[in-house]
């Protein structure tokens, strides 16, 4: 059986080490700028050396998250971390931007320690043909997105690119890179990892006009894969990913040491493992849970361990777990407030306590645990451990020579010699006790003496600082020596030249969410952007819009021929695998919103096989008119905004479903608001559910260089109409996200 690599989450120095002391394989993290958790603490260009030898001397993988879309302005900087990164021996750069990774997919030319890059699970790659793209493109490994199933997984596997796979942690609940609620409501987009956690508020539930509920019908339970390991194993997953650079030492120290028991003894501490959460688990989309996945107001959040009770007129519980004191416990009144317990005593399980100082507890309730205090110790153990790499010692002293030490670690070995020469004792001497008693102090070091020869002629002295100092110097000679084998030469990496400016002629696109148009409305569009084939659209300049979520085959082709498309809009990587096919058959290539063209280098990549080019919607005025002097860009100028995309279904949360009958649901065609008052249509077909922004983007025409190509989404005949009626809102275009 392969060696299964634990991939352990870090947002600050100490988790690093809690993961390092539980059994970590490989650890990601981020610099201050270009990764996905921006709020996370994250590091330096400045220590990041540092911390990349550090996880290298214990044989483990760093992997630096560079997974956001990167602005113009940001692409020299992004591009010289690449290159700091891989001159300091890093394992693989996570990436989204497809303009970035075009730039250096090639810095390994003359490398001596290969630099990796992952395909970042902001890519939204979701399948076999998402991951074959992936591979063609020159990524070593895939981040699957978590939606994924199984089986579908186990056909990835069978590429020749490492597979990657999220089993714990929390969950979002849209398609990772398809999610703009946090740009379209808060200004902070999560595809520069600044999600405002939109998800994590509450709903109401509107259909017909009527309110069905009020929850956080968004708000996603944690994942946990961990009773399925054998099954991620079995299917040829390379890499178990832990979510959690922005949680604690603790969960990052429990949570690993309970999966790396679970892969080396088959057994795992459910209690610490529910514990550590904050939320309580779903198996996920991954292994088939299609309900109660929700973190609903009323779950559960904790593990309950007792319940009150009466006794002679006391208050009393019994714990069903043995807990440690300074755990902290929460106990319901009678009123129903909800009030901490910390303990101040050790309890066994079974044991009975009294609740003196909650006499008005409420008979029946249940105790649950917010902090478990073993958790902590857990931690401390481990951390009183790891720094534990054996090294074998052997000293020499010959009278008349210098001393000389050799360490060895695995199969790096290194010599050294002291500067003063071994003399003979006259009053005092050393014998092999009191040598091997200074060359074992190792404390601050990461190794632990583990053989230890000493060869000395008899009655010899020699200074005990003189021994530490040869301990410490020979220990830092064994440390270079075995991070020379990560470290590159400096590279620079030359950005390749823009396409030559050019004159494009604009187009008036329009794109239907629905076919129930009136076709007499569209005589003003150039081209009509359809989801869904209608005989009545027949002698128009009709397009193909591939749905990001939806496998095509080489039928396609035949469709397209036979229904006389023009061509198809690409909206995921997974498209990819088509693209030679209809080139060859005479169709046009356009790029969809969807995958995320954000920077000149992205467009540049594109125009080599597309006709059109649609621009982010995070972008900004300034830099699509920029590169509509070069690319054919087009732009989303009126329509509602697709905002989330996702699996989920809100309204299951009320029907109990498990997302069956979704044909025939009333639901299928309904509104959400958030707690602002903002409301927002959701539309379920297709296995899927994707909230739009209720009101339509509206740009100002002025604000934009003729040569920009519009684009106009619409829903109805109404939305038709109302074009150019509707007030200018020009959406964020202005300034661009954050």
């Amino acid at each position: 059986m392969k060696d299964i690599e634990i991939l352990a989450p870090v947002g600050k120095m100490s988790m690093l080490y809690a993961g390092l002391s539980a059994g970590a394989s490989s650890f990601y993290l981020a610099l201050d700028d270009f990764g996905a958790r921006a709020y996370a603490k994250n590091f330096s260009l400045e220590n990041i050396e540092e911390v990349i030898d550090y996880i290298h001397l214990f044989d483990k993988k760093v992997f630096i998250t560079i997974n956001t879309l990167v602005k113009d302005e940001e692409i020299d900087k992004a591009i010289f971390y690449i290159e700091k990164l891989f001159e300091y021996g890093a394992d693989a750069i996570l990436i989204q931007d497809i303009g970035l990774y075009s730039l250096v997919k090639n810095i390994n030319k003359n490398a001596n320690y290969k630099l990796e890059f992952h395909a970042s699970t902001q890519m939204a790659i979701k399948d076999y043909e998402g991951a074959l793209t992936a591979k063609k493109l020159g990524f070593d490994r895939v981040v699957v997105a978590r939606e994924t199933e199984i089986d579908e997984i186990e056909k990835i596997c069978k590429l020749d690119i490492d597979t990657e796979v999220f089993v714990h942690g929390s969950l979002c609940v849209s398609f990772s890179g398809e999610c703009l609620m946090s740009s379209y409501i808060g200004k902070r987009s999560a595809n520069r990892g600044r999600c405002a956690g939109i998800c994590r508020k509450k709903y109401q539930l509107i259909n017909d006009g009527k309110v069905l509920g009020e929850d956080y019908y968004l708000s996603m339970k944690d994942l946990s894969t961990i009773d399925f390991t054998d099954d991620l194993i079995k299917a040829g997953v390379d890499s178990l990913k832990i979510e959690g650079r922005m949680k604690t030492d603790e969960y990052v120290y429990n949570t690993v040491k309970n999966y790396r028991q679970k892969l080396e003894k088959n057994s795992y501490n459910k209690e610490q493992l529910r514990d550590i959460s904050n939320r309580s688990y779903t198996k996920g989309f991954i292994f088939g849970q299609k309900s109660s996945y929700i973190a609903l107001e009323n779950e559960n959040k904790h593990r309950q361990i007792g319940e009150v009770y009466e006794k002679r007129g006391k208050r009393f519980f019994k714990s069903n777990s043995n807990l440690k004191k300074e755990s902290i416990l929460q106990v319901t009144t009678e009123k129903n407030r909800k009030l901490p317990l910390t303990l101040t005593e050790d309890l066994k399980k079974n044991q009975e306590l009294e609740l003196k100082d909650f006499p008005d507890a409420k008979v029946g309730s249940k105790i649950y645990i917010l902090s478990s205090k073993i958790l902590k110790d857990n931690l401390d153990q481990g951390l009183a451990s790891y720094k534990n790499l054996p090294l074998d010692i052997k000293f020499e002293g010959k009278i008349g020579q210098k001393p000389k030490i050799s360490l060895k670690y695995k199969d790096t070995k290194i010599s050294y010699e002291g500067e003063n020469l071994v003399e003979e004792g006259k009053n005092i001497s050393l014998n092999e006790k009191d040598i091997e008693e200074n060359l074992t102090k190792l404390g601050n070091t990461i190794y632990e003496a583990n053989k230890v020869e000493i060869d000395i002629d008899s009655n010899i002295f020699l200074r005990k600082k003189d021994i530490n100092s040869m301990r410490r110097r020979a220990s830092e000679i064994l440390n270079e020596k075995r991070l020379a084998f990560y470290k590159n030469n400096p590279v620079k990496i030359e950005k390749r030249k823009l396409k030559e400016r050019k004159i494009f002629k604009r187009e008036k696109n329009i794109e239907l969410l629905s076919n129930d148009i009136d076709t007499s409305l569209l005589k003003d569009f150039d081209n009509i952007y359809l989801r869904k084939y209608d005989k009545k659209f027949d002698g128009l300049n009709i397009f193909y819009v591939m749905d990001a979520d939806q496998k095509y085959d080489l039928d396609l082709i035949s469709f397209l021929k036979e229904k006389n498309f023009k061509g198809v809009i690409f909206n995921n990587y997974k498209d990819f695998v088509l693209k030679d096919k209809l080139i060859k058959n005479g169709f046009e290539i356009r790029i969809g919103r969807y995958l995320n063209v954000f920077n000149s280098y992205a467009f540049d990549f594109y125009s080599d096989f597309s006709s059109m080019i649609s621009s982010s919607v995070e972008n900004s005025f300034e830099n699509i008119n920029k590169n509509s002097k070069r690319y054919p860009t087009e732009i989303l100028a009126y329509g509602p905004i697709e905002l989330m995309n996702m699996r989920h279904c809100p309204f299951s949360a009320i029907k109990k479903c498990g997302l069956l009958g979704c044909e025939s649901c009333k639901f299928s065609d309904s509104k959400i608001k958030d707690e602002e008052g903002n409301v927002f249509d959701i539309k379920r077909h297709d296995g899927l559910s994707r909230i739009y922004s209720n009101e339509s983007t509206n740009i100002d025409l002025k604000k934009i260089e003729k040569s920009v190509s519009l684009l106009y989404l619409v829903r109805d005949n109404e939305d038709i109409k109302n074009i150019r009626k509707n007030k200018i809102n020009n959406l964020g275009y202005d300034r661009g996200v954050i």
